[in-house]
């Protein structure tokens, strides 16, 4: 009987990803064409496995419209153009943003002051990201709805479209960035898309395609995981007021709130790699150029890994996630987002004694198995 990936995962995922951790650590998708992996340790072998687990091409699989940088590379370009990027997210750069990033919080929840009600996908989780990545790459905040939209189609995550309805929004976004390229390589400026057109790669300038699709993934990246980050929480906040209460008591909380929800309802759950071998997992055997899909959300539930892995604890003394990823793949702006998501948690904590779901909310998850988190969470908000 065939068995389908898609379709076992939407919209609830955690009991399959249970059940397959119990019964099928190992098994074949026909609808992905490839196997699907659920436990930790085998997430984590093929992560930090490039050599026999490739990315050659995946940027292309799943929820994505085509193959990007990075995402689709392996060493030594995957090196040169990891280089390119992670000198900008330095220490003392971060540190800098840091005073950036609450003030846009603020600025933000200062919008919907003494609102009762308010969707804090469209108030807060979605427009902070794409306002600090809009910053980082020196493209207008003011396009933003543009931005999120490329955005979504690119990773069908708004809506079940076909890629014929997805693909005009694309090459809007790739229309965009093209445009912006010549006055950036006759410039001086120090933003991202500045440093991949004066970077070489291999000794070669990137190319037109390649310095478009690398800005198609530095939008992306900047902020689909943490918009979803934050969403995640916030929705899970909701359904559990002693936790709201537990970090209005104690602030210092915040950061393991933000590695709990990146465990427990990650923004990412699986990436795809190629075998390059064959090579073997619980007796079945992986044969040269066959799929593998490794679920991080399933991963991070792990009971063989996390004590009380399916409760939401603040008290956990070592998590370690794989939601960013593992190895050469990490994700550059995992920092990053981490300060953001506790950045709006602390702003919203200071205003809010309590936050809750309001009756019939006309909350909207995003369609996609890959990267789940809201687009739309209305929340009820009871003034401090």
């Amino acid at each position: 009987m065939a068995r389908n990936f898609v379709s076992e995962i939407l919209p609830d995922p955690y009991p399959h990803y249970e059940a397959w951790r119990e019964k099928e650590p190992i098994w074949w998708a026909e609808d992905s064409n490839g196997w699907v992996l659920s436990r930790y340790d085998d997430v984590f072998n093929v992560l930090k496995n490039p050599k026999l687990f490739s990315s050659k091409g995946m940027g292309d699989r799943g929820d994505n419209a085509m193959p990007l940088p990075l995402l689709s590379d392996d060493p030594p370009r995957h090196t040169e153009l990891r280089a390119i990027i992670s000198k900008a997210f330095t220490s003392r750069f971060l540190n800098e943003m840091s005073d950036e990033i609450d003030r846009l919080v603020e600025g933000m929840l200062d919008d919907f002051e003494g609102q009762p009600t308010v969707d804090i996908c469209q108030a807060l989780t979605i427009p902070l990201p794409v306002a600090l990545i809009s910053k980082l790459m020196g493209i207008p905040f003011e396009r933003k709805d543009d931005f999120k939209r490329w955005s979504d189609a690119l990773t069908n995550t708004a809506s079940n479209q076909t890629m014929e309805e997805r693909m005009p929004e694309i090459m809007a976004m790739a229309a965009y960035f093209q445009s912006l390229l010549p006055d950036r390589r006759s410039g001086n400026e120090d933003d991202l898309i500045s440093r991949l057109v004066h970077a070489e790669v291999e000794g070669e300038a990137l190319s037109d395609e390649d310095a478009v699709g690398f800005c198609m993934l530095l939008l992306i990246a900047g902020n689909e995981t943490t918009t979803n980050l934050i969403s995640n929480f916030f929705n899970y906040a909701a359904n559990h007021p002693d936790l709201w209460k537990e970090l209005r008591d104690d602030p210092s909380k915040v950061d393991a709130a933000v590695e709990e929800t990146l465990r427990f309802v990650s923004p990412v759950h699986w990436v795809a790699r190629q075998a390059t071998a064959d090579t073997e997992f619980h007796g079945q055997q992986v044969k040269q150029g066959e799929l593998v899909y490794v679920i991080m959300g399933s991963a991070n539930r792990d009971p063989r890994k996390f004590d009380q892995a399916d409760e939401y604890r603040l008290d956990r003394k070592k998590n370690d996630h794989l939601t960013f990823g593992h190895g050469i793949h990490f994700c550059m702006g995992a920092l990053l987002g981490r300060m953001e998501a506790r950045s709006a948690i602390r702003g919203m904590l200071k205003r809010y004694t309590s936050i809750g779901h309001p009756a019939h909310a006309d909350n909207e998850p995003t369609h996609s198995t890959m990267l789940r988190g809201f687009h739309h969470l209305w929340l009820n908000l009871e003034r401090a």
